[in-house]
């Protein structure tokens, strides 16, 4: 197990981890600088393996949007199909009534020989006249629709013009995104093998320690030391911890976030 150990007198030291007890003489053997050098390299490996598992799980996200815009262009071609077919069961309608129009018409003309007296007669007429009222109002509600329709049909043809253009644009950019994934999976699994080979040449306690960093920190374990602070967490380092990560004699720790520090100075 790794320890934190403390200096003689009132201010403690840079956080510098040291074994002790039977790790002790193994720890001698360590070369720090090297192995600091072999982490940076692995935590570079680990970060390029990150943004790319980012944007492989970005992908369905993606592949998502594009289905919601195909099916939003669907909509408007459905909606505009349905549009029309309420206008042809409308127009279907009055052709029907116009049709009863004009059959009682024909059935009130061929009555109008059997009326005896003269008010019969003229009460007739009038139902004729009546009827052919409701049929000049017919005829002209029946233009309109056949307006409707034809402006309804050109609707539809541009609604499936711009549906067919969308469900291509869709294809198209749904196969870069595959192609896309294609090339982050055969990379992912090249650096997995990189990761495996830069793990095997560093000290076990080593790398159990940068792997704790991670699963708590997240993309960085490792940060290097910019000026006087932290290169990650940007805060303030006491000039101990930085001569500390300067002598590279044992792994130094942010004090702030817990990262292990390294200096190119």
């Amino acid at each position: 197990m790794l320890h934190m150990h403390e200096v003689r007198g009132s201010s403690p030291l840079a956080p510098t981890i040291k074994p002790r007890g039977s790790a002790k003489k193994m720890a001698e053997t360590i070369d720090y600088k090297e192995q600091i050098q072999k982490l940076i390299r692995l935590q570079e490996t680990d970060s390029e393996i990150y943004e790319l598992q980012s944007e492989k799980d970005s992908f369905p996200e993606k592949i998502a949007v594009l289905d919601g815009m195909l099916e939003k262009k669907k909509n408007g071609m459905n909606e505009a199909e349905e549009k029309l077919k309420q206008l042809q069961v409308k127009n279907n309608d009055k052709d029907n009534e116009l049709k009863s129009c004009e059959d009682k018409i024909l059935k009130h003309e061929g009555e109008l020989a059997q009326i005896k007296t003269n008010k019969e007669y003229k009460a007739m007429l009038e139902q004729i006249e009546s009827v052919k009222a409701d049929i000049s109002l017919l005829e002209e509600g029946i233009i309109g629709i056949m307006d409707e329709i034809e402006a309804a049909k050109a609707r539809c043809e541009e609604e499936k013009k711009l549906f067919e253009e969308e469900k291509k644009k869709n294809n198209s950019e749904k196969e870069s995104i595959r192609n896309e994934e294609k090339q982050v999976d055969a990379r992912l699994n090249e650096l997995k093998g990189i990761r495996g080979e830069l793990k095997s040449g560093i000290a076990e306690d080593l790398l159990t320690r940068y792997e704790k960093i991670r699963e708590n920190r997240g993309k960085y374990a490792i940060a290097r030391i910019e000026g006087d602070c932290c290169g990650v967490c940007n805060m303030t380092l006491r000039p101990q911890v930085i001569n500390e990560a300067r002598l590279q004699k044992g792994l130094v720790i942010c004090e702030t976030c817990s990262r292990i520090l390294y200096s190119d100075v």
